[in-house]
């Protein structure tokens, strides 16, 4: 069942100017090709100025939940529809009803979520495994794709870049056995570990010794931003979280990268630790009609430690290719 409601609420928005856009907003749960309730949430502006934009939807990195894109969502829904919606076994979606937890899958749900927001096609943006996911989907779907976005992330075998460290997906699948092996006892060592004040105190310590060693940049977030994020990850089934890592791990998209036709928009982090800058301009040198935005000194959660940039830029992306007359 879906929920609509207006929201129209004059306020101080973040970039300092009073937005009085009336929008509505609908949200609910749409089941997907294997039984899995997803939610999702759609909004837009209830008189659209700017003809021709498409909408946006949106697609999260794993163990996070549409946090990371709330300034967007925001911003770009002035404009035009955004949809944010959660990764099956995240936030408020449902636990996956099989062991499917592919990128192939999430793709699938995307599907479902915009044939329930009744978006035929849209620009897609994705963060961290999402640019995998929004690959994916060009994959599966390519008429739909108006446009990409993607953001702090690879498209293909996340950890293989991870640190560039050379052990990095050996440890994933050693820590992976161990956590399958007794999920039970790794739960509660990862609700423990996963709190807001341990993470932070860790990232700004690590922080004064050097800003490419965690990952987000403690000297540019602020700890509100990633409250709900800690909080997901704690409650989330760990088994979930190391399954899905595994996937994306063995998935890879470069074969659709020369494919791609359509405007890309790369959003890249500087000091990523996570998908370091190479891996994203090497993806974007691939594109054709792809552009490049640069965050200085931007982390992992380079879309909150910079949202203000981010979201002017993928305004301006937006009008440049989409506005018509």
């Amino acid at each position: 069942m879906l929920k609509t409601d207006i929201a129209y609420e004059p306020r101080r928005f973040f970039l300092g100017s009073a937005d009085k856009v009336k929008r509505e907003v609908i949200s609910g749960y749409v089941q997907s090709f294997d039984g899995t309730h997803i939610w999702f949430r759609k909004t837009y502006p209830v008189k659209k100025k700017a003809k021709g934009i498409p909408p946006l939807v949106l697609a999260n990195g794993i163990g996070t939940t549409i946090r990371y894109w709330r300034y967007v969502e925001d911003y770009i829904s002035r404009i035009t529809e955004v949809v944010v919606w959660d990764y099956r076994g995240h936030g408020r979606s449902m636990q996956p009803k099989t062991d499917d937890l592919s990128m192939t899958a999430c793709a699938k749900d995307m599907k479902a979520v915009c044939d329930a927001a009744e978006i035929n096609s849209a620009v897609f943006g994705g963060f961290s495994m999402g640019v995998q996911v929004i690959l994916e989907f060009f994959r599966l779907y390519p008429a739909m794709v108006k446009g990409l976005i993607p953001a702090l992330g690879p498209y293909e075998h996340p950890a293989k870049y991870f640190l560039d460290f050379p052990l990095s997906e050996l440890i994933l699948k050693i820590t992976a056995k161990l956590v399958l092996r007794n999920p039970k006892r790794a739960q509660k060592i990862w609700s423990s570990l996963m709190t807001t004040s341990f993470a932070f105190r860790l990232g700004k310590s690590v922080g004064i010794l050097s800003e490419r060693l965690f990952f987000l940049n403690p000297l540019l977030a602020h700890v509100d931003d990633f409250t709900e994020y800690f909080e997901n990850l704690r409650k989330m089934r760990i088994e979930v979280f190391f399954k899905m890592a595994l996937s994306a791990q063995e998935h890879s998209a470069e074969d659709v990268l020369d494919k791609i036709n359509v405007p890309t928009l790369a959003i890249i982090g500087e000091n990523d630790i996570f998908t370091p800058k190479y891996v994203m301009l090497r993806m974007s040198q691939r594109i054709k009609n792809s552009e490049v935005l640069i965050l200085p000194k931007g982390s992992h959660g380079g879309l909150v430690e910079y949202a203000e940039l981010v979201c002017l830029r993928i305004e301006k992306f937006l009008k440049e290719h989409f506005v018509s007359e």
